[in-house]
């Protein structure tokens, strides 16, 4: 009786996740010495490492990361959500497991951290699989490798929620081709939790369902009817936190005088405001002329680096777009489009544009079988990884907002 051959060990997705761990803390640790931020990168040097000695690990491996929504990330972990006061703006899921790791000692930096490093590699490894799928197992590292190093996917190995939300991600387009309905919708209403752009599963999922639909007339079982109730679970993630704000923070009022009222009154939060002073949905066209307007005339180099970077992806997007699946497709272009609406105010106008962008993961699966010449695809891994540690180090020098 032949034995079971079990799967291969994920070793080129932990040597890259490794690698990368490693790298994003050394530049990030490096920007911080140029410009420290924190009171105790103002009062420890990086080097030589000094007393005590676990306050200089803090110095060097935590507080380099301390920007941005780390800060609101944190409070959550260490205070809760409270209302009135920005914090739900964000979704729960992504702190609240950090919460136990903080309550066993951890910084809640650093509990953040190890919850968002334990992701990625999950994501990496599932990311790599389903890519084996698309393109091959000759063709998924370059596609996983591509992935891991867009220029703003050092945000997998910061204390941010990117690297479980695309593990829940991955696991629902990986679970939705498998057939494995209730499997994906539980990822996606997981996703839901961790990001509003969770919601946004639900489209992939009725897709593979009803082409499963479909594939039965020619012979294959198809979809129970209570099987597709299985789309219901990615909006009940959604309404278990909506409905957490409306009754225990009471900070879900719906406001029906206009759609941006509405979405931010129930959606979103009425105190994101205190996190982003001025935001707004607008037509992305809108949006993009007002960001445009606002480079030619002032310079920014934030707004200069999300247009870019925005533009890159486009490039990306449209290389890979025949080769994708239709719920992919139908799943990057709700993901895209939303991105590109999302206007944060005449300071900064497209902040987190390329952090937004990233989470529309599946352009990056087909790309490995795109770029088959060697010179596109030493170009096209040497523009990620220019552009990696590039943003890594302007998030370390507090030069652009994540």
């Amino acid at each position: 009786m032949l034995r079971e051959r079990r799967p291969a060990l994920p070793t080129f997705p932990l040597v890259l996740w490794l690698g990368l761990r490693l790298l994003s803390s050394f530049v990030a640790a490096f920007a911080s010495d140029l410009r420290p931020i924190t009171i105790l990168e103002q009062q420890m040097s990086l080097w030589p490492p000094g007393r005590p000695f676990s306050l200089w690990l803090e110095r060097v491996l935590i507080a380099p990361w301390e920007r941005w929504d780390a800060l609101w990330y944190a409070r959550i972990v260490a205070f809760g959500y409270a209302p009135d006061d920005g914090t739900a703006q964000f979704h729960p899921l992504y702190p609240w497991l950090a919460v136990p790791l903080a309550r066993l000692g951890l910084p809640p930096v650093l509990a953040l951290l190890v919850v968002s490093t334990l992701a990625a590699l999950a994501a990496l490894i599932v990311f790599h699989r389903l890519a084996e799928r698309e393109v091959g197992p000759l063709q998924a590292p370059f596609s996983t490798l591509l992935f891991a190093t867009f220029p703003v996917a050092f945000v997998l190995f910061a204390p941010y929620p990117e690297a479980l939300f695309l593990l829940w991600t991955t696991l629902t387009l990986m679970w939705a081709r498998e057939g494995r309905w209730w499997a994906a919708g539980a990822a996606g209403g997981l996703a839901a939790l961790t990001r509003q752009q969770g919601i946004f599963l639900a489209l992939p999922l009725a897709w593979e369902l009803w082409a499963a639909h479909r594939r039965a007339e020619k012979g294959q079982r198809p979809p129970a009817w209570y099987e597709w109730t299985s789309l219901l679970l990615i909006p009940l993630g959604y309404g278990l936190w909506t409905a957490y704000r409306f009754f225990v923070l009471r900070d879900a009022s719906p406001d029906l005088s206009s759609p941006n009222r509405l979405i931010y009154s129930l959606l979103i939060s009425p105190s994101a405001s205190q996190v982003v002073p001025n935001q707004a949905f607008l037509w992305p066209w809108e949006a993009l002329r007002r960001a445009v307007l606002h480079l030619f005339r002032t310079g920014d180099i934030a707004t200069a680096c999300d247009l870019i970077l925005g533009g890159f992806f486009i490039v990306l997007t449209l290389l890979a777009w025949r080769h994708l699946r239709g719920s992919d497709q139908i799943y990057v272009a709700a993901v895209t489009l939303v991105a590109f609406s999302y206007y944060t105010g005449p300071l900064h106008p497209y902040m987190g544009l390329p952090r937004h962008l990233l989470l529309a993961l599946p352009i990056f699966l087909p790309l490995g079988k795109v770029l088959r010449r060697r010179w596109l695809r030493w170009m096209g891994l040497s523009l990620h990884i220019f552009g990696w540690m590039f943003m890594t180090l302007l998030y370390g020098l507090h030069a652009w907002v994540l």
